[in-house]
């Protein structure tokens, strides 16, 4: 076995229209804000308005249905925000299951390349059997393949169909299971092995097959003989980890994705303190220390003193306007966020919302190469699904303490 054998998979929501898989960095990526203080805060105050159900901690079967029920809502109270994270990560041989149980996505897409083919001409950062992470977009190969759920296929325009059929690799559509179909297309290629991946420690990669060990060494060969460091994603971000000579190209994604949310965070109090009547103080306190969980519980307490059902009207105008930007092609990518930064030039987002009732949105056809990407609205990556498990970790240890501090006895 050799590097001829190993197939970078990848699932997503969104189809690469143009042959080219794109960071979240470079694309005008947009996601409901979460795990944050002034989420906690809203949640808090959801709860206390009633629009929140309250959890019985008598009665574990519905903790888990009525907090998915509760996410949802608060959800809806929640600005648009973004993520930064200028990899594209990838699995080896198999569909990455989305979870440690090994529960495999539902997502609609999957992308198939071969390593070969890449390793030269794209700058794989990590070469890790569930993490394998390229820095920058990745243009596809003439042996790559895209699998598109028949569902989503044809919801498709013409246009983006007729695109699809130009591209010099294999598309096709499947029905039924994706890891399925993922397994039949590596199989049909007569290179690769379909591998079955987990997320187990105990599994290193791969549930046990009469191929996975020789694919793991294979692996960790090409690694060797191509100093590429062998890390799971989360440690790439973070740092921790004991390869980082070989990961200087990707070591500020953590502070990049704090600058980029911190953008949105401070565009949306600007937004929402020029509309609602709210102390000086207290506008003061949020845009300068977003992080307090104090000035969050403030913020929200005059939210409430302006009325919820004023808030929630000025949180749609405010997302709305965002996704007309994102169609008008005139919301900054996370990476233009970051270079505006560090040249110390200001992208203001308000004033361009502002522009939109002046300007009706108008979608070119040069950008509309761009219309499955828009779906990255509502793609997951990695890094924001830990940080969800996080929340919910959060927000539901934070409301059980509340409530055995209610049951003590005085």
């Amino acid at each position: 076995m050799n590097i001829k054998n190993i197939a970078l998979v990848r699932a997503t929501n969104i189809i690469p229209i143009d042959g080219v898989v794109r960071p979240i960095s470079e694309v005008p990526y947009l996601k409901k804000e979460e795990g944050t203080e002034f989420s906690f805060a809203m949640n808090d105050l959801l709860k206390k308005k009633g629009i929140l159900k309250e959890i019985d901690w008598t009665k574990p079967d519905e903790i888990s249905k009525i907090d998915k029920e509760n996410n949802e809502i608060l959800n809806q109270y929640m600005p648009y925000n973004t993520d930064y994270n200028s990899m594209v990560l990838w699995s080896l041989n198999g569909l990455v299951p989305d979870d440690i149980n090994n529960t495999f996505s539902d997502k609609t897409c999957a992308i198939i390349d071969g390593l070969e083919e890449q390793i030269e001409k794209s700058e794989i950062v990590s070469l890790v059997p569930t993490d394998t992470a390229i820095k920058g977009a990745v243009k596809l190969s003439n042996q790559a393949s895209i699998l598109i759920s028949k569902e989503r296929y044809e919801t498709l325009s013409q246009e983006e169909k007729d695109k699809l059929t130009k591209l010099d690799l294999n598309v096709s559509v499947f029905e039924g299971d994706l890891k399925e179909a993922v397994d039949e297309e590596l199989i049909k290629k007569n290179r690769y092995t379909a591998e079955t991946l987990s997320l187990k420690r105990e599994d290193d990669g791969y549930v046990k097959s009469d191929t996975s060990d020789n694919v793991r060494d294979t692996i960790c060969s090409i690694a060797n003989e191509k100093n590429i460091a062998q890390v799971l994603h989360w440690n790439v971000i973070t740092g921790q980890n004991d390869e980082l000579d070989k990961l200087a190209n990707v070591k500020d994604e953590f502070k990049n994705s704090l600058i980029a949310s911190d953008f949105y965070k401070k565009a949306f109090f600007e937004y929402l303190f020029s509309r609602m009547d709210i102390d000086g103080q207290i506008k003061g306190d949020a845009l300068y220390l977003p992080e307090s969980s104090v000035y969050m519980k403030n913020l929200c307490n005059a939210i409430d003193k302006n009325g919820i059902d004023k808030y929630k009207l000025l949180l749609d105008e405010y997302n709305k306007a965002l996704e007309q930007l994102r169609e008008k092609g005139k919301l900054p990518t996370p990476q233009e966020i970051i270079n505006s930064k560090r040249q110390n030039k200001n992208i203001d987002l308000i004033s361009m919302i502002e522009q939109l009732d002046k300007h009706p949105v108008e979608q070119s056809s040069e950008n509309s190469i761009l219309s499955s990407a828009i779906q990255a609205t509502e793609e997951q990556t990695r890094t924001s699904m830990i940080n969800e498990q996080v929340r919910n970790i959060k927000q539901l240890t934070k409301e059980k303490d509340e409530k055995s501090k209610g049951m003590e006895i005085e």
